[in-house]
């Protein structure tokens, strides 16, 4: 029988990435540390914190997004005050659990109103979030250069304004072993290029519907692609190390062979199989 992924996990490993973007300070606490026999999952300054006591009341979805829009690497959908918000915000439940193990949390209350104590700052992030409507870009490789598996994953096909022919520099593109889609290589060889569609101003919810049909084998980077002799930030769906590849794949070939096998034995919203 497959083994579950542990919601709780993803969780866990979300919350710390939101920190690690935001929060100044050297982070040394290995994953592999969580668990039941330690009383902390992350340290502040000189504070312990369970990760289950910080944004609790925020979903997976909602975590992604945070640490999207408060990646340093992407200066184009940074959002300065949300990021401000959550170092105040865990600045203030460092210093309530300071307080609390003091058993003086009466002290606390006086020192932060109900406005900034750390109960009610998750609010407020939650509150920017929402007025934040920012846009991504992924440039597609593979089986999503097709109009068809487009649709089938969005609902609809992106807009022809929003989508143009660009290319990838040093990368190669293979066949997953036993399957009728690809996966892409990095090679560091300049000569190898890949030609794909780039997927202009996708809103967050097109793109949790990409994230989800890429499934657990895949995940999202950022890279640099040439479109039509400009340079422009995007995200690619790179395969993770349990995906095994075979000989070169071809879209061309791919498209007038295999797309119906795709359809019929891969293709699934809730992950490729």
């Amino acid at each position: 029988m497959t083994e579950q992924p542990n919601i709780n996990d993803d969780v866990k490993i979300l919350k710390l990435d939101v920190l690690k973007k935001n929060l100044k300070q050297n982070w040394n606490l290995d994953i592999d540390l969580w668990n039941e026999e330690f009383p902390h999952d992350y340290r502040f300054e000189d504070t312990y914190l369970q990760l289950s006591f910080v944004l609790r009341d925020f979903n997976m979805n909602e975590l992604k997004h945070l640490i999207s829009i408060t990646n340093l690497f992407d200066i184009k959908n940074y959002n300065h005050e949300i990021a401000t918000l959550i170092n105040n915000y865990i600045k203030s439940c460092a210093d309530y659990i300071n307080h609390e193990l003091d058993r003086n949390t009466e002290e606390y209350f006086k020192k932060y109103n109900k406005n900034n104590n750390c109960f009610s700052y998750e609010k407020r992030i939650k509150d920017e979030l929402k007025k934040y409507n920012i846009h991504y870009a992924v440039f597609f490789y593979g089986t999503l250069r097709s109009s068809e598996v487009r649709t089938a994953v969005l609902g609809t096909d992106i807009r022809e304004n929003m989508m143009d022919t660009a290319t990838l520099q040093k990368y190669k593109v293979f066949k997953v072993k036993d399957t009728h889609y690809p996966l892409i290589k990095y090679t560091k060889n300049k000569k190898d290029i890949v030609k794909g569609i780039i997927a202009q101003n996708l809103t967050y919810n097109e793109l949790m519907k990409l994230d989800r049909f890429e499934g657990e084998n895949y995940f999202r980077q950022f890279i640099k692609v040439n479109k039509k002799n400009y340079i422009l930030d995007a995200e690619i769906y790179l395969p993770k190390a349990n995906l095994v590849s075979s000989e070169p794949w071809d879209y061309d070939d791919w498209y007038k062979n295999d797309m119906k096998k795709f359809f019929e034995n891969e293709f699934d919203l809730n992950g490729v199989k």
